[in-house]
């Protein structure tokens, strides 16, 4: 989340994408350049490996590695290819998403649509990796909640999927935090202590800024004088495990380090009924990730690109795809299973109460930031 941003066994390879995508920026690599003898056999290989897949008759689509990927797989691949009469062949990934774009040769990229949430979808976007979006091709975006499609824009992707963060917290324990200001509490101080994610490292600071509650929503992250207050509320936490993975997590709460944490609510509500004790509450307030999907730059099968992503924005495609995968999803009309409907937005309204990570701004203190934020998880 993402990157990703943007999960249980698969933040594992998460962890990784914050320096991926800096040392990108640091040394950038344009397909457009001179590919070494390597880079051009690895993505002909690539290529190799999908027409013996199908050739013509195959759809090459990146998503993220570990649950997201067995969920997607089980559900929606199966679905499609039976309606369209098409392969699907699932590219699994974290941080090398963007990198095989950009090694690969411009008519030759390594697959036809990807998925891409803020950080990877504005980076995709100034390294120019994904078409344009035809609106023609995908009516299905006329469906899509306001908010959602206004946060980033569209020409180069449509919002189709992602999950807010919530806090877990032990059910005996002597806290109950209901909003992320509760994170800075004297009950929570005196827990056990907090678990927070180490490889997004925006969504605790996002979540910290939404806890001061001194500008609306998380702005503070939004204006330079601020951000010192928000490293300097987040280093005030309980901090006792900074977890690459929601293993990580929970393996917290099973050794008694941690009393709350803070995570993704897809992970959660899937994971939580196999820890004993454990609870999560939904902030009135949060923030969260969100995947924009895209059409990679260079593919020869921009038009079917474009029906996947349309599928995938279906009201019926999107009911069904939360029975199994408690995420938050785009349009308007999705129908969610009765346990989630109280806790995921369906209206602008609701989804304005989640401060998703503004990359237009964040991309110019991202490395200031995130040196901050290691110097804060170094010295606790």
């Amino acid at each position: 989340m993402a990157a990703g941003p943007h999960r249980d066994a698969e933040t594992d390879d998460a962890k990784s994408a914050i320096g991926s995508s800096t040392d990108s920026r640091a040394n950038p690599t344009s397909r457009r350049r001179f590919l070494s003898a390597a880079a051009v056999g690895s993505a002909t290989a690539i290529a190799g490996c999908a027409e013996l897949a199908g050739g013509e008759e195959t759809l090459r689509v990146s998503v993220w590695s570990g649950n997201y990927a067995d969920r997607f797989e089980e559900g929606l691949v199966t679905q499609y290819e039976d309606e369209h009469d098409v392969e699907v062949d699932v590219h699994r990934g974290w941080d090398d998403i963007l990198t095989d774009i950009q090694n690969a040769p411009e008519d030759e990229p390594p697959f036809d649509v990807t998925v891409a949430e803020g950080n990877f979808y504005y980076y995709g976007r100034q390294d120019d990796l994904f078409e344009p979006i035809r609106e023609e091709n995908v009516p299905n975006a006329d469906g899509i909640i306001d908010y959602y499609a206004e946060m980033r824009g569209t020409e180069y992707g449509l919002p189709v999927d992602g999950a807010p963060c919530t806090i877990i917290h032990r059910e005996d324990a002597d806290v109950d935090p209901e909003t992320w200001g509760d994170l800075s509490s004297e009950a929570v101080a005196d827990s056990e202590g907090i678990g927070v994610d180490t490889g997004f490292w925006w969504y605790p600071l996002y979540a910290a800024a939404i806890g001061m509650d001194d500008a609306e929503g998380a702005e503070e992250m939004h204006d330079e004088e601020l951000h010192d207050d928000v490293l300097e509320t987040l280093e005030e936490w309980n901090v006792e495990s900074w977890a690459s993975s929601g293993e990580d997590i929970w393996q917290a709460f099973d050794n008694e380090v941690i009393d709350v944490a803070q995570w993704y609510y897809d992970q959660t509500a899937a994971d939580i009924d196999d820890y004993e004790g454990l609870t999560h509450t939904m902030p009135e307030e949060t923030t969260g990730w969100f995947n924009n999907w895209c059409v990679v730059q260079g593919t020869d099968r921009r038009d079917e690109a474009e029906e996947f992503i349309n599928f995938l924005l279906d009201a019926e495609v999107q009911s069904e795809w939360a029975e199994t995968h408690p995420m938050m999803f785009s349009n308007e009309e999705i129908d969610y299973p009765e346990e989630l409907e109280d806790d995921l937005p369906t209206t602008t309204e609701e989804a304005e109460t989640i401060a998703f990570p503004d990359w237009e701004y964040l991309a110019d203190h991202d490395d200031e930031l995130s040196d901050a934020f290691s110097s804060i998880q170094q010295s606790s």
